[in-house]
């Protein structure tokens, strides 16, 4: 990692992460443990693209995804019993809901290349929902 990819890092850490990390945890409604693996989201070229390629790939889906599972009592109470932790990562380069996120042992994995798909955020979150769902 690069300077560059460094710096960027850095500044989505200090300034994007904290608010993203509140939402989720909001969402969820309790503390979810956050496993970011940066060196690995950090890919090279990229830098200035860190901030809307992370937050679609991996936080966007995640927040729409506990948002929908969460939305009454049961789901609440569900995620809260299962969900364990949340791991967001690059060492695959997956770039497919099917092949990128799972839920195992109450641990949601995103592990999803960075710059590819990353509009599809619907879809992610679509497939995280149906698998939070099934494993809850």
């Amino acid at each position: 990692m690069g300077l560059a990819e460094r710096r960027a890092t850095k500044d989505f850490q200090d300034r994007v992460f904290p608010g993203l990390k509140a939402d989720i945890e909001q969402q969820a409604g309790f503390p979810v443990e956050l496993e970011v693996h940066w060196d690995e989201l950090a890919v090279e070229d990229y830098a200035g693209s860190y901030e809307g390629f992370w937050r679609k790939v991996y936080f966007d889906p995640t927040i729409a995804a506990l948002s929908s599972v969460a939305r009454d009592d049961l789901g609440k109470d569900a995620l809260k019993a299962g969900l364990t932790k949340i791991v967001f990562r690059n060492a695959a380069g997956h770039y497919s809901p099917e092949s990128a996120v799972s839920f195992t042992g109450g641990v949601v994995t995103i592990d999803h290349a960075p710059s590819s798909n990353v509009d599809d955020v619907e879809p992610r979150a679509a497939y995280l929902i149906t698998i939070l769902e099934k494993g809850l």
